[in-house]
């Protein structure tokens, strides 16, 4: 039992599942589709073929490419924490993962925007606020939500995230983030600077904003999940709007907190006429070099 791969599940459990955002959806990973195959296997004995069999059974199942990536990365995080806690010396085996394209590139109209906030704001005044502010700055859930009041700067109309999924960064905030900040600034006691009523941490978009999305039809009849509105996809009408007004990419890339201006080249097809202008101030330019020298 003790080396055993549920030994070391029993372990990641009691010592790691708390600090989980899902802890049930690990629990029902791990007795669904990892300990009837290998819960009984020796530590030692997991090997790459094994790894490959289990992704093959899970595909067998029917799950979706992302479901089965889950399995496999949860069987994967046990192993690690396994060597890390000296239960077993390793190695971790060849984990050949799926290839998942979690790509959003829904974003919101003008008009949908403004009756998404309406609607919004006649449900709760903090959801509203929330929206708007992630509508003005581009962040990510999680960064609004780790806010702390120290985090704003009011003279200087910037907002700094840290301790981020990528490099820290500061943010500026435009009339209506700033007004957002002042106002719960001076609510603020002490806590994080965006709390529920009951002054507890928020941990992330729940049923209010769902349900204001659906009030709105703003998904009906979208099938493909990358298409549907969700809280993050405020984070993408930020940067879509921004590059349609013209807004370089590698500005757009540095608000956005992109590790890799890779991840901001998705928004580049909604600015065709950006090369167009460039190279048409470059022949102007050079003109205007030429004609200065007769």
């Amino acid at each position: 039992m003790k080396n055993t791969l549920e030994f070391a599940w029993n372990l990641y459990r009691d010592l790691k599942l708390s600090s989980v955002r899902k802890p049930k959806t690990d629990i029902r990973v791990w007795e669904m589709h990892i300990a009837p195959y290998l819960g009984a296997k020796e530590l030692g004995s997991v090997k790459s073929i094994d790894v490959l069999l289990l992704r093959k059974k899970a595909e067998a199942k029917g799950l979706s490419p992302q479901s089965v990536h889950h399995v496999l990365g949860l069987l994967r995080r046990i192993l690690r924490r396994a060597i890390q806690w000296e239960v077993y010396p390793g190695p971790i085996p060849i984990f050949d993962m799926p290839r998942v394209n979690n790509d959003r590139t829904r974003f919101l109209t003008r008009e949908e925007s403004v009756i998404l906030l309406a609607e919004l704001k006649r449900r709760s005044e903090l959801w509203h606020d929330l929206s708007l502010f992630a509508l003005s700055t581009g962040l990510r859930s999680g960064e609004i939500f780790n806010l702390l009041p120290e985090h704003i700067n009011l003279s200087a109309k910037t907002v700094a995230i840290v301790d981020t999924k990528s490099d820290n960064r500061v943010v500026p905030l435009n009339g209506a983030a700033l007004q957002i900040a002042e106002k719960y600034l001076a609510r603020n006691t002490g806590s994080y600077l965006f709390t529920t009523i009951y002054g507890n941490k928020i941990v992330f978009a729940g049923k209010l904003y769902r349900r204001a999305v659906e009030a709105c039809g703003l998904n009906n009849g979208i099938q493909d999940r990358r298409q549907r509105v969700v809280f993050h996809t405020l984070r993408h009408t930020f940067a879509s709007w921004l590059v349609q007004g013209g807004t370089a990419l590698v500005v757009v890339s540095q608000l956005l907190g992109h590790s890799d201006i890779k991840m901001t080249m998705r928004y580049a097809h909604l600015a065709p006429h950006q090369g167009q202008e460039a190279v048409a101030y470059l022949n102007d330019y050079m003109q205007n070099s030429v004609t200065s020298r007769l």
